[in-house]
């Protein structure tokens, strides 16, 4: 079984972190530069929260909040659940559509490491599949 390690070889551990005190512009405006649907919030080294795209749209949009006198710790997701930099993507597939999360920080002996997607684990797991196709063709074809 694949783990998140071999996705975050692919993929890198840079991480966009916010401030708990960042207001929420600047947190979307952040988002917009880097393409990110999601910051993880970090205060003192500890992640303390996450703010994505969809808390947004439920927590300032719809409510008819201020972005840019909003900040972070009001609207963020907190706690945050994380994965282990040795999970198996299946599980965190699992995981991730049991709680309908999009994002998932990862950690690696307490200490983030980097964050994947759902986009990330699909991409991981179309790319794995169309490898065993290949191998299966090849077999079946004689390539062996």
């Amino acid at each position: 079984m694949s783990t998140l390690r071999r996705i975050l070889l692919d993929k890198g551990r840079n991480v966009i972190t916010a401030s708990p005190s960042m207001s929420v512009f600047d947190a979307i405006r952040t988002m917009a530069q880097r393409n990110v649907g999601a910051l993880l919030v970090v205060e003192n080294d500890e992640l303390v929260g996450l703010f994505s795209e969809r808390d947004y749209l439920r927590k300032i949009a719809l409510k008819f909040r201020s972005s840019r006198q909003t900040e972070l710790s009001e609207v963020m997701s907190s706690p945050v659940l994380c994965a282990n930099l040795t999970d198996e993507v299946d599980h965190c597939m699992a995981l991730m559509t049991k709680h309908r999360y999009r994002h998932l920080p990862v950690l690696e002996d307490d200490e983030l490491c980097g964050i994947i997607s759902m986009g990330d684990l699909v991409s991981f797991l179309l790319h794995e599949k169309e490898m065993e196709l290949d191998q299966l063709s090849n077999y079946i074809a004689g390539g062996y």
